[in-house]
């Protein structure tokens, strides 16, 4: 990798090594401190970990943001903007969000990337199959209604099918709309937390391809020629770039069992804005026409005549269907250096009993973090429960 830097990017791979190093000390002093533990009770990070990480405050560019860290290292643009796009990984805009986050690049480019065997569903699959095992109750089809509450305590829930009293309630519904649907209005609002600024969301179209392409690899990014504009449209005017970033993921290319022969799957994404009334119709359209226009200039291919089959994801579909609040994907936005400490935390201060896990809580977005959150949030319950 090192080697490619150099070679195709003109970077010394001693910078990029330091920089990656750098990353990885970063994440290694931060992650036992702000995501495997609440950063909203004092005790848990009271520990040697703190002083350690304290001792590094230097290192993580407090006052910097990612695209200003990744500009003082590297003098190609292109390897800025590659390095700039981890902000997307929960998001964020690189031009706002901290120089911490660029901690994110140890996962990815150190550790590796792994898929599972049989695709990302797997892993709600394992953990479905080992509450089971624990012996969990799953009720499917079944939707919550409310938590009820009685005298700021949590009573139980209501559902579609019936009424169920409990002790203890964990939300993993984006927290805004577990406030705003699931609870009585008579409860608290933490109304900072909740008016921070929206994560991105996204505008995805799947489709079946009927040919392969021995140019394209399992992950490949086209990127926008002006990076900064395009974070602009999608944070400031809330529309989209007409030369996005485009994000092509092909599973096949790994697993043969995941298409046709001779044919391919894709995913295809682009980054799009939250969801305030837009006339997504109109978007979705100019979205498509875009992609299509960039991918086939690249790959000197018509790719609409290849199209077989078509399923779009955008932020209404978002929102609709996975109850992402305005279609954002992660909550909130990192877009400031004080986003990480006004992420809701994984407990009610006002209601006893309830909890909250998933990517719009502490510690944020992507699976390992929501996984962490719920870690958390049971820890949480286990200390109140003593």
């Amino acid at each position: 990798m090192l080697a490619v830097f150099e070679k195709e990017l003109g970077e010394d791979k001693e910078v990029v090594r330091k920089y990656l190093f750098k990353a990885k000390g970063n994440y290694e002093h931060i992650s036992p401190l702000f995501i495997e533990k609440s950063l909203h009770r004092f005790k848990h990070l009271i520990s040697k970990d703190l002083i350690k990480a304290l001792l590094r405050i230097p290192k993580y560019k407090l006052n910097s943001t990612m695209h200003e860290e990744n500009s003082s290292f590297f003098k190609n643009d292109k390897t800025v903007q590659l390095f700039n796009r981890y902000a997307t990984y929960n998001g964020s805009s690189p031009f706002k969000s901290p120089a911490m986050l660029n901690m994110i690049q140890h996962l990815e480019l150190n550790e590796g990337v792994f898929l599972p065997k049989n695709g990302m569903v797997q892993i709600a699959r394992s953990l479905y199959e080992l509450a089971v095992k624990q012996g969990a109750i799953f009720n499917f089809n079944e939707k919550v209604l409310s938590i009820t509450t009685d005298n700021n305590t949590i009573k139980g829930i209501k559902s579609s099918k019936r009424e169920e009293d409990f002790d203890v309630v964990v939300s993993n519904m984006d927290v805004s709309f577990t406030y705003e649907k699931l609870l009585s209005k008579e409860i608290e609002r933490p109304k900072k937390t909740l008016n921070q600024e929206r994560s991105s969301s996204a505008i995805v179209f799947y489709w079946g391809i009927k040919k392969t392409f021995p140019a394209l690899d399992v992950h490949n990014m086209f990127f926008s020629k002006n990076y900064k504009d395009e974070f602009s449209k999608l944070f400031e005017t809330k529309t989209l770039s007409e030369d996005p970033s485009i994000y092509l993921h092909i599973t096949s290319k790994e697993k043969k069992e995941d298409a046709p022969s001779g044919k391919e799957n894709w995913f295809v994404m682009i980054n799009a804005p939250i969801n305030e009334g837009q006339d997504w119709e109109k978007l979705v359209g100019e979205a498509k026409k875009s992609i299509l226009t960039k991918l086939s200039h690249q790959l000197k291919t018509d790719i609409a005549s290849l199209i077989e089959e078509e399923f779009i994801m955008d932020p209404v579909f978002i929102e609709e269907k996975y109850s992402g609040a305005k279609g954002s994907i992660y909550g909130n936005a990192s877009n400031n250096k004080y986003a990480a400490f006004y992420r809701h935390p994984n407990f009610s201060k006002t209601v006893k009993g309830l909890y909250f896990a998933g990517v719009t809580v502490h510690p944020g977005g992507g699976i390992p973090l929501a996984l962490n959150s719920a870690k958390i949030a049971f820890e949480c319950y286990k200390e109140d429960s003593r």
